[in-house]
């Protein structure tokens, strides 16, 4: 499937309208299963030695043999995805973790996760200020995930988790309009069109261009162009 920025917009907007926390996950986990996924959790990220890590889930929706096996065995503190998780701010897919590089016991722990049909997943790290790290990730036992669909993952999983633990951000952002420059940026980025295509349609430099990309970020405290867009689009600043 390849990433399709109308129904992100959909999807998030579905989620958006929910009247309880079941329907918003429920609308999560269709668009997650569009690419293969099927288990997947929203935690928070203690230090690696905290025996009681799953006090920070947000929501669990692993199979409960495995949550009851990573419990029983500590998984938790050889984990090489929460690992990278609590340190990188980029999503990243589990196979993109070379074996060779990992610990027996963070070797373990990848291995007992297939046995329970959890070949490969996504982990999108999530750094809220004033709080510690927190990770959505998402597993099954085959996934078909483009490259060029990691920036459609990335903003999905964002805003389900603010959607469960940050309701009120969006409200805060809509108080700082986009000027007109920054919203026809926006608009060339949400017809596919690159930096240097935008420069070129409106004869200014890449340069500026990617000005505008920054400051509508910061105004729509967006995490990529995707999430300026989809965000600029709910607030009927552009139009598809």
């Amino acid at each position: 499937m390849q990433p399709n920025l109308v129904d992100l917009v959909a999807t998030i907007a579905e989620i958006d309208r929910a009247r309880t926390r079941g329907e918003a996950l429920q609308a999560f986990r269709c668009a997650m299963e569009s690419f293969g996924f099927r288990d997947f959790l929203i935690s928070g990220l203690p230090v690696p030695h905290d025996g009681q890590w799953d006090r920070e889930v947000v929501c669990d929706g692993w199979s409960p043999e495995w949550h009851e096996r990573y419990s029983q065995q500590g998984h938790y503190f050889y984990d090489p995805c929460a690992a990278r998780s609590r340190m990188s701010s980029r999503p990243f897919l589990w196979h993109q973790i070379a074996s060779s590089e990992m610990a027996e016991g963070a070797r373990r722990v990848m291995n007992e996760a297939s046995e329970f049909g959890m070949c490969d997943g996504i982990c999108v790290p999530i750094h809220v200020p004033l709080c510690g790290p927190a990770v959505v990730t998402a597993a099954s036992d085959r996934i078909e995930v483009p490259l060029e669909a990691l920036p459609f993952l990335e903003t999905l999983c964002v805003h389900i988790f603010h959607a469960l633990s940050e309701p009120d951000e969006t409200a805060v952002a809509e108080g700082r309009p986009l000027t007109p420059r920054e919203r026809e940026v926006l608009q060339w980025s949400s017809a596919g069109k690159s930096a240097a295509d935008i420069a070129t349609i409106l004869n200014v430099t890449k340069n500026t261009v990617e000005s505008h990309h920054r400051n509508a970020r910061d105004k729509l405290d967006a995490i990529n162009i995707v999430h300026a867009v989809t965000k600029a689009l709910r607030r009927h600043e552009i139009q598809i």
